[in-house]
């Protein structure tokens, strides 16, 4: 017994390929865009190595802090999650934004693979 008649399907068929088709192309250019934001921020901190010698850390707080959220006051005893919003905070900036990267490019994959999977046209 078919839930759907034949036309139900094929319409739902082709609406999941064209968003899949679009979750592609979007992801990857999202994915694309954080690449090349992580590779500024990776060349800016190589070109100051290789002025001063010294690795100058670029942290996700600074990063935030350069857009206008600035850091809410500390409080003395830190909580268990304070400390893990902290930790977060202070991870470098290039590494986070190239695994948001390959997460879309990941996702851009996987739609990939449902438009084919769900393409109606016949080659």
């Amino acid at each position: 017994m078919a839930f759907f008649s034949a036309r139900a399907a094929t319409n739902f068929e082709a609406k999941t390929a064209f968003s899949a088709a679009f979750l592609k192309v979007a992801a990857l250019a999202c994915g694309f865009v954080t690449w090349v934001l992580a590779v500024i921020i990776l060349s800016w901190q190589a070109g100051a190595w290789i002025l001063t010698g010294e690795w100058r850390s670029f942290p996700i707080s600074k990063v935030l802090a350069l857009a206008g959220f600035d850091e809410a006051p500390a409080i003395r005893a830190a909580t268990g999650i304070q400390m893990m919003c902290d930790w977060g905070l202070g991870l470098p900036a290039s590494g986070f934004l190239l695994a948001v990267a390959a997460i879309l490019i990941g996702f851009s994959v996987f739609a990939a693979s449902v438009e084919k999977q769900f393409d109606t046209t016949k080659r």
